[in-house]
């Protein structure tokens, strides 16, 4: 998503002001069940107009109802300059979205006759460590494959890759660095990367052809998706137009957050893609041209484990039910500075379509929840505008605990003005800490810790900043309470071993 850049406190404010003022909610939930279309389309447009003024909506959004437009919009800029102004048509970085184009391909190849989803994948892959791991399995995330995306990390990070990384070497990484299942397959649902890269593979191993070539010649182009592709390094330069990703600092400078050089992660993700495309994409699935019917009503059908029960999860689509309790069959994406929302409220005919290139990571989900509120005629939600900003500015002129009493008093106001993301938060601190201001950013990370209570990301930021400031003490306390939380977490294991060593 792209915004157009508001750099000044003052300006922020001005834009939430201005956002307030248009805060006219639909009637009560009676009167708006008869709100024509045109007046759905006023009040969607308001809504990412407001969520543009406080500098979260930032992309290209598509909004379909029973077939029409409700609303087709792109607000922002498309690159960290904010210089270029985003387009309907500019591709972005989809995502795990794209997870549902692998499953997509391998169903594909199941109706053909070319092979069973209760295949064992090894029979494909035949450098796959892991007898017992069905297709099936792969694509609901229940096989218990590690992730290979910490070794690729490691191999970037170190400088060590000389020649693009496609993770079609997912098999042979397990077999060589002897990495154990996380669990007996079909014994756990547990979101797995690794899964889709070895899916990838199996596509190009049964079907003869790369995995791109597939996707185009089998989805993309009979389709129509004539702006979507999976990203490689031979055609890089050919994706326009074209979004790029950023994230804005707690400072209100910007910095890019695009790709990661030599990195293309195919099936997982990789796949670039438009609002309109994805809608193209949607309209298949539910008339029956990307799979059968039976088989799309398959892919919508909640995983069952070992011990009967299920998973709220298909074949590359998450089926959590919407806040309003309506079925929902969707998928987000997170990469980098790209996230993005493919929905489809089925019982409604709703597709919500969203694809973002700033870093909010939060926002797109609460963007869907709030388009689907206001078509059902709930009240149109209360924007807020996220405090790092003003944060960043008052601590200069506040010590620690001003701060995280400002912190604290802001968060419980009601109405409330601010909203408080963890990510921003986390950032915000990372200045102050690089400012040496190292109390006040533990006091936003401890008020950023009580906000996330269940988030590992929120302790393991606050340990790096006790440690940081030499007080070991703190950093052993906080990864202790990460496996409080989570007892199986790999990484907390390690890092408390780190600290105590």
């Amino acid at each position: 998503m792209r915004i157009h850049p508001i750099n000044s406190g003052m300006t922020t404010r001005l834009a939430l002001s201005i956002a307030t003022s248009l805060a006219l909610a639909l009637p009560t939930t009676a009167a708006a069940a008869s709100a024509t279309p045109a007046q759905m389309t006023v009040e969607i447009a308001r809504y990412f107009e407001q969520c543009h003024a406080v500098q979260v909506c930032n992309g290209s959004f598509l909004v379909v109802r029973q077939g029409k437009v409700l609303y087709r919009g792109a607000l922002g800029n498309a690159d960290a300059t904010g210089k270029a102004q985003l387009g309907v048509d500019d591709q972005f970085d989809i995502g795990s979205v794209s997870k549902q184009f692998t499953a997509a391909a391998v169903v594909r190849l199941m109706e053909r006759g070319k092979l069973s989803l209760d295949d064992q994948a090894d029979k494909y892959l035949p450098e796959l460590p892991y007898p017992d791991i069905t297709l099936r399995q792969l694509l609901t995330h229940t096989s218990g494959t590690p992730d290979v995306f910490s070794v690729y990390q490691q191999l970037l990070v170190g400088g060590k890759v000389t020649a693009p990384i496609l993770g079609n070497d997912a098999a042979h990484i397990l077999a060589e660095h002897k990495m154990q299942l996380r669990f007996a397959p079909g014994s756990a649902f547990e979101y797995s990367n690794t899964g889709y890269l070895l899916l990838a593979q199996v596509v190009a191993h049964v079907s003869g052809s790369d995995y791109a070539d597939f996707m185009q010649r089998e989805f993309f182009t009979p389709l129509g998706m004539t702006h979507t592709r999976v990203r490689l390094p031979g055609n890089d330069a050919a994706i326009v137009p074209r979004a790029y990703g950023f994230m804005v600092r707690a400072d209100g400078s910007r910095k890019p957050f695009d790709q990661i050089a030599n990195f293309y992660p195919v099936g997982p993700g990789s796949i670039y893609s438009t609002t309109s495309d994805l809608e193209r994409w949607a309209q298949a699935l539910e008339q029956g041209k990307v799979m059968s019917k039976q088989d799309w009503a398959l892919a919508q059908t909640p995983v069952r484990l070992n011990d009967g029960t299920t998973a709220p999860y298909g074949f590359g689509f998450n089926l959590t039910p919407s806040p309003l309790g309506q079925p929902r069959v969707a998928h987000g994406g997170d990469w980098r500075g790209f996230k993005a929302d493919f929905t489809l409220l089925p019982r409604q005919g709703i597709h919500i379509l969203m694809l973002t290139n700033n870093s909010q990571d939060d926002s797109v989900e609460a963007a869907r929840d709030a388009v689907e509120a206001i078509i059902a005629g709930k009240p149109r939600p209360q924007l807020l505008e996220p405090a790092h900003w003003e944060l960043y500015r008052r601590a200069s002129s506040m010590n620690a605990t001003e701060l995280k009493a400002w912190l604290q008093q802001e968060s419980a106001r009601t109405p409330r003005r601010y909203d408080f993301p963890e990510q921003p938060l986390q950032q915000a601190a990372g200045e102050l800490l690089r400012r040496k201001d190292g109390d006040k950013a533990i006091a936003v990370l401890e008020f950023n810790r009580d906000a996330h209570p269940q988030s590992l990301k929120a302790l393991e930021a606050l340990a790096n900043a006790y440690l940081e400031t030499g007080d070991r003490a703190a950093a052993i306390a906080q990864v202790r309470k990460m496996l409080e939380i989570r007892p199986d977490s790999k990484r907390a294991r390690e890092k408390l071993a780190e600290l105590q060593h």
